[in-house]
């Protein structure tokens, strides 16, 4: 037989996400910066957006504490979800309308290694979430 722990959550174990975006994003950009700026900055900003993004969505999510009733949980999640949609979004326009030259692939490149650190993170985080 098997015992299944409680998970015990706290938030100070996902802010650890957006220093973790940040560390991927500044390695992959100071790797790319062989090939030249332009490339390492498209990276970058790429990175940048999806931390942006996650970190107002972590905010939105958090910003009441741990006494909280589930309405005013999900109704906190359902706003951070959007709010990150849209202000994703929104960046990713104002990037490529201010940066012409940018290297779109390498932008998306950025974004989705930043965005695989939310996917990575839990396995990392094992042990802060199981005590």
């Amino acid at each position: 037989m098997t015992v299944r722990r409680k998970a015990s959550f706290s938030p100070s174990s996902i802010y650890l996400v957006p220093l973790l975006q940040l560390g991927v994003s500044l390695l992959l950009s100071a790797i790319i910066l062989v090939f030249g700026t332009l490339y390492a900055v498209s990276v970058l900003l790429g990175g940048l957006i999806c931390l942006v993004g996650n970190a107002v969505f972590i905010w939105r999510f958090f910003r009441r504490g741990n006494s909280q009733s589930a309405r005013d949980l999900l109704s906190d999640a359902y706003q951070g979800a959007f709010s990150k949609m849209l202000l994703t979004t929104l960046l990713f326009v104002i990037v490529l309308v201010a940066f012409e030259e940018l290297k779109i692939l390498l932008l998306f490149v950025g974004f989705i290694a930043a965005q695989a650190v939310n996917w990575i993170s839990p396995l990392l985080m094992k042990r802060q979430i199981y005590k």
